[in-house]
């Protein structure tokens, strides 16, 4: 083991790395009980889940603290100390964001009432879409949703999520409004890309719609609303095949050629990324209302 190595909430991580002499067995148990309670804190990311979640990682922080009180030598083990001694750190960021996440369930369940049944005019609320995409964000919590697709105005789109019931409820919740045929609403479950953080990933319990035409239209109905946290979808298949939006995410460049955008003197005023999208959105809706315009006085030759 060498000095620059970053230690990993891992058994094997452990095993693997520690010194031949060295039998970690308190720390290699702590691992396996934290690295456990992770994977079960990504899986539910319930209260319950965050706050064992919480306890394994301070066992492993104790669990660490003795091993190198008690079983390493100070001039022989001085590398397996110093990389011991980054689990602080490591735990403590770790731990501020499961910290973060009980505060946002717990916030979440306050507000809504974690007794109360989630209506229908309650999801189609957008402040309540915008609070569910935050616990999202914040919790990698897995969610019911339901997405009605607007072809024609995909910033018009609808986005449902909630947190009880089954994913079927919300497939009949946006059939109910009438604005979606059964071949434009899908339906299953939602949770952030564990590997990028702009990506929102569907896990359909149906098909519907063509793959590409999901992901083109997810990614402008996202990119029309900053408070909705996503910017792209990955769709998992009910038989298990993912499609990925490959588009390249232009945020960045955007909002440089807007910094750079005004009169030659720098007099220009700069737009907010709020202010493009929303541009955006009237420029889509007049584009959509101009086509109907033209289709309504449309004369056969």
């Amino acid at each position: 083991m060498k000095a620059n190595t970053k230690p990993e909430l891992s058994k094997k991580w452990w095993t693997s790395e520690k010194p031949d002499d060295v039998k970690g067995a308190e720390l290699e148990k702590a691992l396996q009980a934290a690295e456990k309670a992770l994977a079960d804190q990504q899986k539910k990311s319930d209260a319950a889940s965050v706050s064992a979640a919480i306890d394994a990682l301070a066992a492993v922080d104790s669990a660490a603290e003795k091993t190198i009180k008690k079983e390493l030598d100070k001039k022989k083990h001085k590398d397996c100390i110093t990389v011991l001694e980054k689990y602080g750190d490591l735990i403590k960021n770790e731990t501020k964001r499961l910290e973060e996440a009980q505060a946002e369930l717990k916030k979440s369940g306050e507000e809504d009432g974690e007794e109360d049944e989630e209506s229908d005019e309650k999801i189609f609320e957008p402040d309540y879409l915008h609070k569910m995409m935050k616990l999202l964000k914040s919790t990698g919590k897995e969610l019911n949703f339901g997405f009605g697709l607007d072809t024609k105005n995909p910033e018009a789109s609808k986005l449902v999520i909630t947190r009880k019931g089954k994913p079927e409820r919300l497939f009949k919740a946006l059939k109910k409004t009438g604005d979606f045929s059964n071949r434009l609403i899908t339906y299953g479950t939602a949770m952030p890309d564990p590997q990028d953080g702009k990506t929102l990933v569907f896990k359909l319990a149906e098909s519907a719609g063509e793959p590409p035409q999901v992901l083109k239209l997810g990614r402008r109905f996202l990119r029309s609303d900053k408070s909705l946290k996503f910017r792209k979808l990955k769709l998992i298949m009910p038989g298990g095949q993912t499609f990925e939006d490959t588009e390249p995410d232009t945020e960045g460049s955007e909002s440089a050629a807007t910094a750079g955008a005004g009169s030659p003197r720098g007099g220009g005023k700069r737009l907010s990324q709020q202010e493009r999208d929303d541009i955006r959105r009237k420029m889509a809706e007049m584009e959509r209302r101009l086509e109907e315009l033209m289709a309504s006085h449309r004369v056969g030759v």
